[in-house]
């Protein structure tokens, strides 16, 4: 079995990191550290399945190209990329596949595609994005058991202080072995050079000749270790230099930086040559060769100045010779007039000034190449002729050299000047640089103190190597070194870079730097050199070291780790950074896949600091959030049984986090580290602290949640940092001394602890306290309880007695399990020896600290004793009070199939409930819950709580408001379990509930500060359960949709719900459709007949919700009066009619029913009960005569049709202000009439809004109260769509014998067929309402040219009261288009979409007003009174405010006409990335909604409104339709 990996891809190609939305930008792409599952060792070992949306950019003939190989035995090969096509067929499904990894190591893919640049097909550009890297890292074993890489002790050791007798090493091993390590960090044993530094090494292909007999010797060596000792070997590779005396650099300098392959050196070259010559010569000059002060030190580098750089004349270097010029130039005035090329003018500003005058000259007579220091002295020169060309444009009078002579020469010297000056910088950086060092070297107190200046001990150390050839030719080698906050990938030997001449490199004089040059091609000896060593040192070693890491170039760190890992893929590799960036610590982790990064706690300059590493490194918070899928995914739902979804992974390799059957996410993270007490080359206690500090830090280093390691002789207590160059005594084989036993016990604890767990991510959590002296620190396993707790009391320098206060551990019992403290007992010997000789110290043994466990608190306390000096620890074991393994599994598990009875409507009650829902559940007495200091959930049900926890979870917020409520009780419990009672009895949430009470009980006994762990895995686990069990229940295009198609589709169930008060029907509660929440949830503003059907296709039909759908339509149309469809149902008891489209909306959904559902057409025949007779005589719900006689719905739709054939006119019941406060009197005056000349419907009156822009003006202090924002009377467009679809449809049936009706009868009592009307408006509809773009078609349509505002578009009315107002651009034209696209001529539809396109379309909504309007006003403040007539109290509600759900039918008529368009199109994916791109904001905005739905309307450009539902019904469903469109 091959574990999964998810990978998401954004529309950039960018990794879409995991879950965690507050993620390391600095983090990297690793794949799990954990075992392998396949036993067959040429099987894959992970698979990554790549998972891209449909519609995203990548997505236009998009290739992702990725470097893992094919198959196991396939070479890899950074530069070999395998192809990966992006096949999108659908735009509503994932696209993803599968790439198998057979070998650990650095990866990476990038990905082309095509851009679409003004959404035009033919401009397509090939993008290709960066390259994105991905790191495998190594299984490592030992003996054939598995090491996780937190698991690893190390130990380091410099191989020639363990003896020249193999014999001896035993011991060490055996002294290793037994302290608990199982990883030795060998520095290189190769054959060392004459410094005798084990990196300046002298043969990199032989092992040192003075231990081994032979490189087998050492493989043996190595072979024996793991399998007598269970230690594993990693050792130091060093690539960047070699000894300077190694012999084949005789043979091959081209290896070295020198004047041949480094000409730019040559100035410092010289200048380190007479460095040296002046040293030898101090004496002979009279300067001291002794430097006892600073006065000395001051003489000597006046000496520098006269001997060494004004004997030099370096400035020659980068001037130009003036004489030299101006004899060429002299000589070639005359000489060469014939092939001077005439410059045109000089501008007048630069002849003015000299000094632009002369970097005009350098730009012109250099190519453009501005000079500097030259590798030859006065090698900066010009072009004589250009100059000369330049020289008769300036002075076209002067013919005789003579004339121009001394313009000439001031023009050089103005050249001259910047280069004098860049000569001055950098002399003076040079004697900064030398002053400074030599006063280290020979005065500091923290320095050598180096003593006399002799040959053997020059003043300074050499930057070159100098030596003779073969040939006796002479050759100077630059040495390596480090340069203070240098930029790493800048190789400062190269001409990119004057550090050997500024001396700023911190040099060493032993090393010679090698040169890779940017290819083989460039140094192929040295290439096939440091190959053949690597392939040597991969062979034998288990891991590497990388030496200077931050020094190596990365192109050659790359290719030899690659060479590496093809002789050993398990190989473990680690280095330490000193790059001063997090930020390029990333590159050389990704590019190089560094495994480990070196960190150390001996760096930490205060206990504090050290707090702060313990912080980092220690592990993730105790009481940690564990991370689930939650909502961030599509779940894989399709036709999969609840068994299906269930991981089959075997413990404990990879913890099952969900029951949801989603793979491990690839997130970002910190690059693991390898976090030691000491490394080899830096200070120890003793020297930088103080010895006692020791056992401290130790400890506190080893309970940390990393790889962890020290340098023999830390644990032994030796006195100082060792010098691997000096230092010739051996290390001692005493055992037991120091901390050693000590380090046993710890050691063995580690091992403890991470065996309970192999996930580096999750399974390891920490809580570090810094009290002064002490550091207390708890180490905690989240899923078994288990851990340890360590007193620390540090010792960075004596200091007063500090009282430690009892420490309470609440919910946890402890266990004293060892307590000790360092004592030094005397000096360190410094006399002569053969071995290094330690500090004397003692380990003594501390009394218990008290432990009193308080059975009525729950909670231990820990008192330290009395004596607990500085430099002591004590450790306890610990266990959380009933918090186990098995009480993880029970909460995480059981909730999928608790699930299986429940309803939609049932899921609606568990998910969702608004604060009104809850409040209409519950007669008033509950709402939502709420958090103190955060506010009111959103949701009564689980989507409450996520929305609120989630931030919290992805990025382990445990400071969150709600995180910090859990802590202090078990309320919020109580409240997700006990609110559910009311919504009893149902079979499904009686059974989910038992579930929940179950997990309850027994989460309840956890300590509070563990409750917010389980109370996430609780909560997200009941919402997984119930958001997989809704997916299941609607149709397949949401069950297999992607997250946006799914989180879309949930909202069907968020708007559908039973409420007391806004049934469909009068007398029994039904569940209806919300038009929003939460303002449009409760009693009468519920079901609004508009928002109804315009959502029901979406959200009921596109869902496949049939009967819910089904009782909508038959609900609503049983209140048709005046041939209309009530605005607000009122559940039938007191309908409002004053909405002119919610009757032709209801035809479109009654026609969309019929075409979606199995026997849709069934529907025609169904009865309906009329709440109103037949004469529109308005009667009591409770009047006999409701609801007494029934039509069809057949009936019914003919019954709006006839009835707007005749003319409807009626004043609205009830009329006045008891109706509407704000509505004058002719506002309830209500008239529709058909223009019979052209077909079309007009309708109202200036004094009402009988469209879906209905906002009437509310304001006393604007005047504008009775003035609605938008009457919109006339013949409004959509509506004009709408009944042409539905003539259509119902001519359609009448022809297949499926309607009865042919005929109606117009106001003046005439016969006209229904095909007749729809033929009119056929045949009218673009004569009335388009604007063409070419005023010279205009005599062709009904048009005032006078108020023409835009061209190219079709009007939003037509004969309204206000004649400008039919030439505003709305997006009503995308309704009519969507539902009757055969109105509109093809290539005028798509020119006034693209034009809309630009105009109005916002980022998630459309404008609903042309911003070039006079009447344009985006901002809806509809709580905001004002002396503003057009905005006061939200007048302007639509009048630009950008609107969601009309983005959904603008898409779909965009959509749909360009595919009309592009009929013979065979590659949808233009079209896809048209539409995705346009839906980027959408997606943004679920994903970051808490309500978990799209925003009614935005303000201006999507910027968020304060006074918009958050969540809308036809938002959402118009999204649904868009989707359907595309799917069928």
């Amino acid at each position: 079995m091959t574990r999964t990996v998810l990978l998401r891809i954004d529309e950039s190609g960018e990794p879409l990191l995991g879950y965690s939305k507050g993620i390391n930008k600095n983090g990297v792409i690793t794949l799990p550290s954990i075992p392998y599952l396949n036993n067959d060792s040429k099987s894959a070992i992970f698979i990554i399945k790549f998972l891209i949306e449909p519609g995203t950019r990548i997505s236009n003939k998009g290739t992702v190209w990725s470097n893992f190989p094919p198959n196991y035995d396939t070479y890899f090969d950074r530069q070999t990329f395998y192809k990966h096509v992006i096949d999108h067929t659908s735009f509503d499904k994932d696209y993803s596949f599968d790439i198998p990894i057979f070998k650990p190591g650095a990866y990476c893919y990038y990905v082309s595609y095509y851009s679409i640049k003004n959404d035009v097909e033919g401009s397509q550009a090939l993008i290709t994005t960066r390259k994105f890297y991905i790191n495998v890292p190594p299984s490592l074993e030992i003996n054939k058991k598995s090491l996780p890489l937190n698991s690893i002790n190390l130990q380091s050791m410099v191989s020639k202080w363990m003896g020249s007798e193999l014999s001896d090493w035993n011991k060490y091993f055996s002294l290793v072995k037994e302290k608990g390590y199982n990883m030795i960090h060998f520095t290189p044993l190769q054959h060392r050079g004459q410094s005798d530094s084990p990196y300046s090494i002298y043969d990199q292909l032989k092992f040192d000749p003075n231990i081994f007999e032979n490189n087998d010797q050492v493989k043996k060596i190595i072979s024996d270790l793991e399998k007598d000792y269970s230690i594993l070997s990693l050792t130091d590779i060093v690539w960047n230099h070699t000894a300077n005396n190694s012999a084949w650099l005789r043979t091959h300098p081209e290896s070295g930086y020198n004047r041949v392959t480094a000409p730019h050196l040559i100035p410092a070259i010289e200048l380190d040559i007479s460095l040296q010559k002046f040293s030898s010569k101090m004496k002979r000059y009279g300067f001291p060769t002794v430097i006892t002060s600073t006065s000395d030190l001051l003489k000597i580098m006046d000496g520098i100045k006269v001997h060494v750089l004004g004997e030099l004349r370096l400035w020659e270097f980068y001037v130009l010779d003036i004489d030299d010029f101006s004899q060429k130039l002299e000589k070639n005035w005359n000489d060469c007039s014939d092939k001077i090329q005439p410059i045109a003018d000089i501008p007048t500003d630069i002849k003015a000034n000299l000094g632009d005058l002369a970097r005009f000259v350098v730009e012109y007579c250099n190519n453009g190449v501005q000079y500097s220091l030259n590798c030859k002295r006065f090698g900066n020169s010009l072009d004589i002729l250009k100059f000369i060309s330049i020289l008769k444009n300036l002075y076209p009078e002067k013919k005789a050299y003579a004339d121009i002579k001394s313009e000439s020469l001031n023009i050089i010297s103005a050249i001259n000047l910047p280069l004098y000056k860049e000569y001055d910088e950098d002399v003076e950086t040079i004697l900064e640089q030398l002053y400074n060092r030599i006063k280290y070297l020979r005065l500091d107190g923290n320095g050598p103190k180096l003593g006399e200046i002799t040959e053997e001990s020059p003043l300074t150390e050499n930057y070159f190597t100098i030596f003779k050839g073969p040939d006796n030719e002479q050759w100077e080698l630059a040495n390596n070194g480090w340069i203070w906050n240098g930029n790493p990938l800048v190789d400062f030997a190269s001409s990119k870079s004057k550090s050997y001449l500024r001396r700023e490199v911190i040099i060493w004089s032993d090393c010679v730097k090698l040169r890779y040059g940017s290819c083989e091609e460039d140094s192929p000896y040295l290439w096939s050199r440091m190959m053949e060593y690597t392939e040597l040192c991969a062979s034998i070693f288990c891991g590497f070291r990388i030496d200077n890491c931050h020094s190596t170039p990365l192109h050659v760190g790359e290719k030899l780790l690659d060479v590496a890992r093809k002789v050993n893929p398990q190989l473990y590799v680690v280095a330490e950074l000193f790059t001063g960036s997090e930020e390029m610590d990333k590159l050389f982790v990704e590019r190089l896949a560094i495994n480990s990064l070196i960190r150390e706690a001996m760096q930490a300059w205060s206990v504090q600091e050290l707090s702060r590493l313990l912080h980092r490194h220690g592990g993730r918070p105790i009481g940690s959030l564990k991370w689930l899928p939650l909502d961030e995914f599509s779940y894989p739902i399709g036709n999969k049984s609840v068994n299906d979804l269930l991981e089959k992974v075997p413990e404990p390799n990879i913890d099952k986090v969900s029951e949801i059957a989603i793979p491990r996410v690839l997130t970002a993270t910190s690059p693991h580290a390898l976090f030691m007490d000491c490394t080899h080359d830096n200070t120890t206690p003793y020297d930088k602290r103080c010895v006692e500090d020791t056992l401290p830090t130790a400890a506190l280093v080893s309970l940390c949640s990393s790889a962890t390691g020290t340098v023999f002789g830390y644990d032994e207590c030796f006195p100082h940092l060792l010098n691997v160059v000096t230092e010739h005594r051996s290390y001692t084989t005493e055992a037991h001394i120091g901390i050693s036993q000590v380090k046993t016990k710890l050691n063995a604890i580690r091992k403890e602890v991470n065996q309970q767990g192999t996930d580096i991510s999750d399974e390891h959590e920490a809580y570090v306290h810094h009290e002064g002296q002490y550091i207390t620190f708890h180490r905690s396993n989240p899923r078994t309880g288990k851990g340890y707790f360590l007193i620390a009391r540090t010792k960075f320098t004596t200091e007063e007695d500090q009282w430690l206060a009892p420490i309470y551990l609440a919910g946890t019992k402890a266990k004293p399990e060892f307590s000790y403290s360092l004592v030094k007992i005397g000096e360190p010997d410094e006399s002569p020896s053969k071995f290094i000789n330690p500090v004397p110290t003692k380990l003594e043994t501390l009394p218990e600290p008290t432990v009193e466990y308080d059975f009525d608190k729950k909670e231990t306390k820990i008192t330290l004793p009395d004596k607990f000096p500085q430099g002591s620890i004590a450790i306890l074991s610990t266990s959380v009070l009933t918090c186990n393994d098995e009480l993880d599994k029970f909460v995480r598990t059981g909730a999928i199939e608790a699930t299986r009875l429940l309803t939609l409507v049932d899921l609606n009650v568990l998910i969702y409930r608004c604060e009104s829902e809850e409040r209409d559940a519950s007669a008033g007495r509950d709402g939502v819950y709420n958090v103190p200091n955060y506010g009111n959930l959103v949701y009564a049900g689980l989507q409450g709580w996520i929305s609120a926890l989630g931030n919290a979870i992805s990025d382990n917020d445990l400071s969150h408001p709600l995180v910090e409520h859990l802590r202090n009780g078990y309320w919020a419990l109580d409240y997700i379990v006990n609110r559910l009672d009311k919504y009893l009895p149902s079979d499904g949430v009686s059974l989910f509930l038992s579930w929940l009470r179950s997990r309850m009980i027994q989460i309840k006994n956890v300590p509070l500060f563990l409750l917010p762990r389980y109370f996430s895995l609780f909560v997200g686990t009941a919402y997984e359960a119930c958001r997989y069990r809704a997916l299941s229940l609607l149709s397949p295009m949401i069950r297999d949709g992607t997250w946006f198609v799914q989180s879309l589709g949930m909202t069907s169930i968020q708007m559908l719900g039973k409420m007391r008060s806004a049934s469909l029907k009068p007398f029994e509660e039904v569940p209806s459709l919300s038009a929003g929440l939460p303002h449009f949830c409760y009693d009468y503003m519920r079901c609004w007949g508009r928002d109804v059907f315009i959502s029901i296709r979406g959200l009921l039909i596109v869902t496949q919700r049939f009967d819910e759908a089904k009782c909508h339509i038959l609900d609503f149309a049983s209140t048709l009066k005046h041939g209309l469809i009530p605005n607000l149902l009122g559940s039938g008891k007191e309908p409002r009619y004053n909405a002119r489209d919610a009757a032709w909306f209801f035809l479109q959904a009654v026609q969309d029913y019929t075409d979606a559902c199995p026997n849709g057409l069934s529907i025609l025949k169904e009865k309906v009960k009329r709440r109103f007779p037949l004469d529109d005589t308005h009667v009591a719900v409770d009047d006999p005569l409701a609801f007494s006689y029934e039509t069809s719905i057949e009936d019914i739709i003919y019954e709006i049709l006839s009835r707007h054939a005749k003319g409807i006119k009626y004043r609205e019941f009830n009329a006045g202000s008891n109706l509407d406060s704000k509505m004058k009197d002719e506002g309830f005056n209500v008239e529709v009439k058909v223009d019979w000349k052209t077909g079309l419907i007009h309708g109202g009156n200036q004094w009402n809004c009988g469209t879906w822009m209905d906002k009437m003006g509310e304001s006393s202090l604007a005047g504008n109260i009775g003035y609605p924002g938008t009457p919109r009377d006339g013949a409004a467009i959509e509506i004009n769509g709408l009944l042409k679809s539905c003539l259509k449809f119902v001519n359609k049936l009448y022809t297949e014998g499926l309607f009865s009706y042919d005929t109606v009868y117009t106001q003046d009592g005439q016969e006209i067929l229904l095909t007749k009307w729809e033929q009119l408006i056929q045949e009218n509809f673009e004569r009335c309402y388009y604007i063409p773009e070419d005023p010279a078609e205009d005599h062709n349509y009904d048009l005032d040219e006078g108020i023409i505002n835009r061209r190219g578009i079709y009007k939003d009315l037509y004969k309204s009261g206000k004649p400008y107002e039919d030439y505003q651009l709305r997006p009503n034209f995308s309704i009519a288009m969507t539902v009757a696209p055969e109105l509109f001529t093809p290539v005028k539809a798509l020119r006034a979409l693209q034009i809309a396109d630009k105009a109005i379309r916002g980022p998630v909504g459309m404008k609903t007003l042309d911003p070039s309007d006079y009447n344009y006003k985006p901002y809806y403040l509809n709580n905001v009174d004002s002396t503003d007539f057009a905005t006061a109290k939200g007048r302007n509600y639509h009048q630009g405010p950008e609107w969601v759900w009309c983005f959904g039918y603008f898409m779909r008529a965009y959509s749909k006409f360009h595919i009309i368009e592009h009929s013979n199109r065979k590659d949808v994916n233009f079209i896809y990335n048209l539409i995705g791109k346009r839906l980027e904001g959408n997606r943004k905005w679920l994903r970051e909604s808490p309500w978990a739905g799209l925003t009614e309307l935005t303000q201006k450009d999507g910027a968020f409104c304060n006074d918009s539902s958050p969540s809308q019904a036809w938002s959402t469903s118009c999204l649904l339709d868009l989707y359907h469109d595309l799917r069928v």
